[in-house]
């Protein structure tokens, strides 16, 4: 009971702090754009169509410095960052050059039946301000041989333009802009998976969040992957309107901008809702991960999904920040992980 509690003030508390000091910040205007004009694919209501053209491996562009500086010494992995321009232009420069970090392993692997490198492709949530979490699964990981790479999604983190606070633009905006950031985060994930399966790596991915709904959508487009481990992914972006919590608040501000017909916002939002596609990985090679006491994402939805696709599933007893911030869970990941490969 004192748990529930404490995640569910938890919560909101956080919620609100994030609603009004990062998505209201200096209370920027609504970013309203017509991308719908310029890019038929938004209206088709279809998954490969809405996800088109499908991406090309990129160039990365490994840096000579970390940026933000880490922290955290690894003695079994070389950190680098990476960047690489993004196929999707959303008039922001700063978010047009995707960003990355790769913790490389400098250890041999011991899977020696397979001489590709597993590679774990991580994705935060909507309001990233660090690399703690990963930082956390590579200390894990990487002694065993197996790499991890962190993706910075559209205006998250480095990419977000200045004047605004990480997270802000992900939602500032009408429908057409929420639906180009969330092509545009598709498109830069999938890209970056192309481009290391094309260096010989396996790769599983995990995600956080928003970046664990980005991870499952991967898994309805992407060929070959290992593995997808989600972290209270948000499952029904068209419910999640009106039973989402605190933080959805500043979508809705966004979505109220001149709405669509009610029929047109379902086909406008189907490429975007799990519940709607099957995911060409088998059920057994994803787990979904569900903080039983969240107030940010309907746990119930996720559960649901779950049994629609017959995946596996871990409850957690938490809410949404511990999940998502905290240890725990990021820790069970790279067990599960370990378990599955060692």
């Amino acid at each position: 009971m004192f748990q529930k509690l404490w995640s569910t003030c938890l919560d909101e508390v956080v919620g609100f702090y994030l609603l009004h000091r990062f998505f209201y910040y200096q209370k920027q205007p609504l970013v309203v754009s017509s991308a719908r004009e310029t890019t038929p694919e938004l209206q088709s209501g279809e998954l490969d169509q809405f996800f088109s053209p499908k991406p090309d491996p990129a160039q990365l562009e490994y840096q000579s410095e970390l940026r933000p500086v880490s922290k955290t010494t690894f003695p079994s992995a070389e950190v680098k960052d990476f960047r690489f321009q993004s196929s999707v232009a959303s008039g922001f420069p700063e978010n047009d050059r995707v960003k990355g970090r790769h913790w490389k392993s400098t250890v041999q692997s011991t899977q020696s039946n397979n001489p590709e490198r597993l590679t774990v492709v991580a994705v935060d949530g909507i309001v990233q301000l660090g690399v703690r979490s990963f930082n956390r699964l590579a200390e894990r990981l990487t002694p065993h041989g197996i790499d991890v790479v962190m993706l910075d999604s559209p205006f998250n983190f480095r990419r977000t333009p200045p004047g605004y606070r990480p997270g802000q633009l992900i939602a500032g905006g009408n429908i057409d802009h929420q639906l180009m950031v969330a092509r545009q985060g598709v498109l830069d994930l999938w890209s970056l998976i192309l481009t290391l399966q094309s260096q010989g790596h396996r790769i599983g991915l995990m995600g956080i969040s928003h970046g664990a709904w980005l991870t499952l959508i991967a898994t309805l487009l992407v060929e070959n992957l290992e593995f997808a481990h989600a972290i209270t992914p948000p499952v029904d972006l068209l419910r999640i309107l009106d039973e989402g919590g605190t933080v959805v608040n500043a979508i809705r501000r966004g979505a109220s901008h001149d709405p669509p017909e009610e029929a047109q916002l379902e086909t406008l939002c189907k490429p975007l809702r799990l519940n709607q596609w099957q995911p060409l990985l088998s059920p057994d090679q994803i787990r979904l991960h569900i903080a039983d006491f969240d107030r940010f994402v309907p746990s119930l939805r996720i559960a649901e999904l779950a049994d629609q696709w017959g995946t596996r599933v871990s409850h957690h007893k938490l809410g949404h920040i511990e999940a998502t911030t905290g240890p725990k869970v990021v820790y069970q990941v790279a067990e599960e992980i370990l378990k599955r490969y060692q």
